[in-house]
C-alpha cells in the first residue's frame, strides 16, 4: 500500500471518529432527540447521519490526498539526496533550504556521512602514494615475488602448451601410413596450440613492464602501452585517454590495472577488438576496458580468478568501486571509479 492510500485511510477514519464525536456531545448538551435529529432531519435533502458520514470521508479523503502527496514529494527529496550519498556526490551546499527541521537535521547527518567518506578515500589515496614510494629493496622484492610468479605461469601454461604441441608433431612425424584429413585436423590443433602460447606469452610480457610509470604521466604511460599492443598484435584497439592529474599512487594502481585487464583479454578473451576509456567524469576518474571476446558466466570460477581478484583489491586500495559485465559470446566490460578528493584550500 502506497503512502497516499495510508494516509487516505487513516484521515478518513479519524474524521469520521470526530465528526460521531462532536455530534454524540452535541447532541448531548443541547438535549435534542437524537432519533429524529439523525434520522428524519435532512441537509440537502440528506438525513443528517448520512450527510455527517459522507461529509468525514470526504474531508478525510481530501486531507490524506494532501499530505500523503507533501509527504511523498519530500521523501522523494530525501531519497534523491540518499542516492547522491551513495555515490559519494552529496553536498549540502547545493540543498535548498529545508523548512522542516528534521529533514534538515538529516541533511546534516547526511554530510558528516559523506565528510566521513571522502577523509576515508583520502586516507586510502594517500597510503596508495606513500606505498608509490618504496625504497629501492623493497621494489627489488616486489620484482622478485614478479619474476617467480611469471615463472610459474610459464611452466603451467606456455610450457604445457609447447609440449603438447611437441607431442602432436612427434605423433605425426612417426606415423608411417599418415591419413591426410587426421593430419590436417592435427596440424589446426597445433597451430592452436602454438597461437594460445603466442597470447600467453604476449600477456605475461606485459607484467615484465615497470610496475610503476616512472616518472611519467599517467596519459603518457598508457597509450605507449597501447601503442605497443598495435604494433605487436592483431588486436584491433581503440582508446580515449584525458589527461587527468591524480596523486602518484593512484596513477601506478591504474595504470597495473590496466595492465593486468589487458592481460586478462590477451590470455582468456579471445577478442578481435578492444576499447579502453580513460576520463575524468564530475568528481571521479573512470576507467572502463570492453572486449568483444568470448566472455564468460559471471557466477563461475573465472569472474574470483587470480587477475580479476588483484584488479578488485587494487582498485580497494584507492577507494575505488569496480562494475563488470560479462556474457557468454558477448565480451566482457571493467569499469573502476576513483573519486578525486581534492585539498580544502585546493579550488575544485
Amino acid at each position: 500500500m502506497n503512502m497516499q492510500k495510508t494516509f487516505l485511510i487513516y484521515f478518513s477514519s479519524f474524521s469520521l471518529v470526530i465528526a460521531i464525536f462532536v455530534s454524540a456531545i452535541y447532541i448531548q448538551a443541547v438535549k435534542i432527540d437524537w432519533y429524529n435529529a439523525l434520522f428524519f432531519k435532512q441537509i440537502f435533502l440528506i438525513p443528517v447521519f448520512v450527510f455527517i458520514i459522507i461529509t468525514s470521508i470526504i474531508i478525510g479523503i481530501v486531507c490524506g490526498l494532501v499530505i500523503g502527496y507533501l509527504m511523498k514529494k519530500k521523501l522523494e527529496e530525501v531519497e534523491s539526496h540518499l542516492i547522491d550519498l551513495e555515490k559519494g556526490e552529496f553536498d549540502l551546499a547545493k540543498v535548498p533550504a529545508e523548512k522542516l527541521p528534521e529533514v534538515s537535521i538529516l541533511y546534516e547527518r547526511f554530510q558528516r556521512i559523506q565528510n566521513r567518506f571522502d577523509e576515508q578515500v583520502k586516507a586510502s589515496q594517500k597510503l596508495a602514494n606513500e606505498r608509490a614510494d618504496w625504497n629501492e629493496s623493497m621494489k627489488q622484492e616486489v620484482l622478485s615475488q614478479e619474476r617467480n610468479r611469471l615463472a610459474r605461469e610459464l611452466h603451467d601454461s606456455v610450457s604445457q602448451q609447447l609440449f603438447a604441441a611437441t607431442m602432436l608433431l612427434s605423433a605425426i612425424n612417426q606415423n608411417p601410413n599418415p591419413d591426410a584429413n587426421i593430419t590436417v585436423k592435427q596440424m589446426k590443433l597445433v597451430e592452436e596450440i602454438i597461437n594460445e602460447s603466442q597470447s600467453e606469452m604476449r600477456a605475461l610480457l606485459l607484467h615484465l613492464r615497470p610496475i610503476q610509470l616512472e616518472g611519467k604521466s599517467l596519459k603518457k604511460g598508457a597509450e605507449e602501452l597501447l601503442h605497443e599492443l598495435t604494433a605487436k598484435l592483431p588486436l584491433k584497439v581503440t582508446w580515449k585517454i584525458e589527461n587527468v592529474k591524480l596523486d602518484k599512487g593512484v596513477e601506478d594502481h591504474l595504470f597495473r590495472i590496466m595492465q593486468e585487464s589487458i592481460s586478462n583479454t590477451l590470455r582468456h578473451a579471445k577478442a578481435s577488438t578492444m576499447e579502453l576509456l580513460l576520463i575524468k567524469l564530475e568528481q571521479f576518474v573512470l576507467l572502463k576496458i570492453i572486449d568483444d571476446g568470448i566472455g564468460f558466466e559471471m557466477g563461475k570460477e573465472k569472474a574470483g580468478s587470480y587477475g580479476l581478484q588483484n584488479i578488485r583489491e587494487r582498485a580497494a586500495e584507492i577507494g575505488g568501486t569496480i562494475k563488470m559485465i560479462s556474457l557468454p559470446t558477448k565480451g566482457t566490460s571493467i569499469e573502476v571509479r576513483v573519486p578525486i578528493i581534492k585539498e580544502k584550500d585546493e579550488v575544485v
